[in-house]
């Protein structure tokens, strides 16, 4: 069986006051025409088909336009959950009507999880929600977290499923490898993912989905497996942030043989026509070249230059932002230097700045005897 696994369009996406609409429809119809080039057997998105709840009416004209080409060019099931970017209500809209279109859209959790039969597979859906959500629906159970959650979500799938066909779920969140004390530390994330809860109690353990043949995951925008070859994140497929300038964006190519037991995992590069990159040097240096990607500029002066991000722009009109790193090196640098000399003053000293600083006097004698004699007895009293 062949999957092709993507996530996290974020439909609509504005970085740094840029939209990133006309990017996100040419990076798509790229997909699309290389995803019906590799003939799957199913196609799996796994969340985050809009970056926002309420999006605009240019970004609902994309995923209608995006979705009607999928239907129209693709020859097999498409399985679609909604992340928490989306509105479950939005991408769930018309799922019944769809669905004979081969389209399969879960955009809110129901006790009754979506099942979607493909030959010899059946695909479940969990679109994203939260675990107070997630308790209404099961009152009779003790769920406290996401993991609680989740667990009792796919606790009712195997009670009722056949474990000799193929068994797939889509899952929207963090599935860590590693322990719940350390959870998501084995995980590579970047700025643009918004959190989901407090602590980690959004963390779901991978073992939660043992006895999977495969789990789509969404949510992370760097593509990462996690504790096993059959749990992936297949990563977004354009950089939305600075901390993503190094990911190689694409989506991913999964043959699954359930009667060998095996797994082939292919991942595919779409290139944009502009990268999103760091520029790094002198800013009269960086002011010879040109260039239409998105640019954050980390400059290396001494001193700041005058309106650098406006000279900056006519020569890189995507320019994302501007850092002065050798300053801002240098003022880390001062402010620990500050502290530790702040720290060798006795506070009686620091009080007699402080107040000649508020007052434009100086303490008398007998004032400085007293704040001195005050701070020595209550340092005494802290010790003892």
């Amino acid at each position: 069986m062949k999957i092709v696994h993507t996530a996290d369009w974020h439909i609509g996406k504005v970085v740094n006051n840029h939209s990133l609409i006309e990017d996100q429809r040419t990076i798509l119809n790229d997909w699309l025409a290389q995803t019906v080039a590799l003939k799957p057997d199913l196609v799996i998105m796994a969340g985050d088909l809009y970056d926002r709840t309420l999006p605009s009416g240019e970004t609902v004209q994309l995923v209608n336009e995006t979705l009607t080409k999928m239907s129209q060019e693709l020859a097999c099931p498409i399985c679609i959950i909604a992340g928490n970017h989306d509105s479950g209500e939005r991408v769930g809209y018309a799922a019944g009507l769809l669905s004979g279109q081969g389209l399969h859209m879960a955009g809110v959790p129901s006790t009754e999880i979506q099942k979607v039969e493909v030959g010899d597979a059946d695909v479940y859906l969990l679109p994203f929600s939260d675990h107070l959500t997630i308790k209404r629906l099961y009152p009779e159970e003790t769920i406290r977290s996401i993991e609680d959650a989740t667990k009792v979500q796919v606790g009712r799938i195997k009670d009722k499923w056949d474990p000799s066909r193929v068994n797939i779920i889509l899952y929207h969140g963090y599935v860590t490898a590693g322990a719940i004390e350390g959870a998501g530390e084995d995980l590579e994330k970047s700025d643009s993912e918004r959190p989901l809860s407090i602590g980690t109690s959004e963390y779901v353990p991978h073992t939660v989905f043992d006895g999977f043949d495969y789990v789509a995951l969404g949510h992370l925008h760097g593509p990462q497996q996690v504790g096993s070859p059959r749990i992936r994140y297949s990563g977004s497929p354009l950089k939305f942030s600075k901390s993503e300038v190094h990911h190689h964006k694409g989506f991913l190519e999964i043959d699954l043989d359930k009667k060998a037991d095996t797994i082939e995992v292919v991942k595919h590069e779409l290139r944009p026509d502009k990268d999103m990159r760091i520029m790094r040097g002198q800013f009269e240096d960086l002011l010879q070249g040109q260039s239409d990607d998105y640019i954050f500029f980390e400059l290396t002066d001494a001193y700041a230059q005058h309106e650098a991000m406006n000279r900056l722009k006519k020569r890189y009109p995507n320019a994302m932002s501007l850092e002065y790193v050798a300053l801002e090196n240098r003022q880390r640098q001062d402010l620990k230097t500050k502290r530790h000399e702040v720290q060798a003053t006795p506070v009686w000293d620091q009080f007699a700045q402080f107040y000649q600083n508020n007052t434009d006097q100086e303490l008398s004698a007998f004032q400085a005897e007293i704040v001195r004699d005050i701070f020595q007895s209550t340092l005494k009293e802290d010790k003892a």
